[in-house]
């Protein structure tokens, strides 16, 4: 590269990251976004093993707090509160324990779960996929094929047995008083039996609060168009 080529570069460099003009910042933002998809997130990829390392929490149904369902009502576990607060863990338990002990998982046993008091809408999970799926793991999965559900879900293995083909699993969200199941069209995931080839990772940590930043764009993208 000459003399004048690298001037020329070492100038605009200095225009896209100094310069207060609307354009620079234009440029910049397409500069972060070319960098983050395409050479952060596949070098983040190969060394996580998945093609989602990252992923941002978008709904409830890991939420360890009371939420309010689709009626309005304050409600975990299916069981209607009268506050909105986060519940320790003995306190979930006392709530949605009775659930997990019909299905032969204690206290203790949930209480060693990796994540075992979830996690909420807004947080961004890391996702490794090299693993061995077992009991009490938090896994990303992707929906049924015919499933209408728009993205993959974060749900807890409650449930593993080994088949020929591998594994066939059983999750649920944390916070849902019951597995998801199809409909009569089965258009909605079934969450009872969750194939090897539908498992994107495993949630290895968490960050909170830090996806809100693409919620909140998202729904207002929504209402705008």
């Amino acid at each position: 590269m000459s003399n004048e080529t690298w001037e020329r570069v070492k100038k605009g460099w200095d225009w896209v990251w100094n310069s207060d003009s609307w354009l620079s910042w234009v440029v910049a933002l397409v500069i972060i976004f070319v960098f983050v998809k395409f050479v952060f997130f596949p070098i983040l990829s190969l060394m996580f093993g998945t093609s989602l390392p990252l992923a941002g929490v978008e709904s409830s149904s890991m939420d360890h707090q009371i939420t309010r369902d689709g009626s309005g009502f304050l409600s975990i576990c299916g069981k209607y509160e009268g506050d909105k607060s986060y519940l320790d863990f003995d306190r979930y338990w006392d709530e949605c324990g009775d659930w997990y002990e019909a299905r032969g998982i204690d206290k203790g046993v949930f209480r060693g779960f990796s994540l075992s008091n979830g996690f909420n809408k807004g947080d961004i999970v890391v996702v490794y996929g090299r693993f061995v799926p077992k009991l009490g793991d938090v896994i990303i999965f992707k929906p049924n094929k015919e499933s209408l559900a728009p993205r993959p879900i974060v749900h807890r293995i409650i449930s593993i047995k080994e088949v020929d083909e591998g594994f066939v699993m059983g999750t649920k969200g944390d916070h849902n008083a019951d597995q998801l199941t199809k409909d009569n069209n089965g258009l909605r995931t079934d969450e009872t039996s969750i194939g090897e080839d539908q498992i994107i990772g495993k949630v290895v940590f968490r960050v909170p609060y830090l996806g809100w930043v693409k919620i909140w764009f998202t729904e207002l993208i929504n209402q705008v168009f």
